[in-house]
């Protein structure tokens, strides 16, 4: 008896670890595509990634469409320095996300601020928003 309470608790956990594992590839591959499904949702990814833009990004990188005119901040402690502006490149996904993960040109102070699903979230709204700029970001654009 206790050898089949064992298998059924084993076979629960593996269908638990499927439908886990499932579903976390579907939410990360909803991620990766930055698109939300219904205009609505697309305008307020928009609102929330221009926001989320603004508090990490903007203070170095101008971006017309976040009303962010970049070139540093000396109140919030993220950088006095300016970053390249994004308003002529085309950043990626991939490279926002990698940006800050591996930290180059100062976005070490970003990283210990912003949670994973923010970094997703402006790193979405930065790819959307660039796709139609003419030069591509190189990882050395910082």
């Amino acid at each position: 008896m206790a050898q089949q309470q064992r298998k059924a608790r084993h076979r629960l956990l593996a269908v638990a670890l499927a439908v886990f594992a499932a579903s976390t590839v579907a939410s990360t591959a909803s991620l990766a595509t930055a698109s939300p499904a219904t205009p609505a949702a697309k305008v307020s990814a928009n609102i929330v990634g221009r926001q989320l833009y603004r508090t990490y990004c903007g203070q170095c990188h101008a971006l017309a469409q976040a009303l962010s005119a970049g070139f540093g901040s000396n109140t919030t402690g993220i950088s006095r320095n300016g970053g390249p502006s994004f308003n002529e490149l085309r950043v990626s996904y991939a490279s926002s996300v990698n940006a800050v993960t591996e930290p180059t040109g100062g976005h070490e102070k970003i990283r210990t601020k912003i949670n994973p699903k923010q970094l997703n979230e402006v790193a979405a709204y930065i790819a959307r928003i660039t796709i139609h700029n003419p030069i591509p970001a190189l990882s050395t654009d910082g």
